[in-house]
């Protein structure tokens, strides 16, 4: 069995990557929620839902890379 303080050290390891995920479903969520808005507004359906929701794929997957290498970079 693990002793308290390395179950303390684990969790303290994997914390930052268990919040990746759903930085990522949420930043997606967003976009889509914004273009199914400007679709209604702007009667374009589906094409805004479609070009934000690219966008949001886009900007979730920069997020992730881009904190899964700084997460790396701090632990060598």
């Amino acid at each position: 069995m693990y002793s308290p303080k390395s179950r303390k050290d684990i969790s303290k390891e994997l914390g930052p990557y268990l919040n990746l995920g759903w930085q990522m479903a949420i930043t997606i969520l967003l976009m889509v929620l914004l273009g199914w808005w400007l679709d209604g507004k702007f009667h374009t359906s589906p094409w805004l839902i479609v070009i934000c929701s690219l966008f949001g794929v886009a900007a979730g997957m920069y997020s992730f890379i881009r904190t899964v290498l700084n997460l790396t970079k701090e632990k060598k």
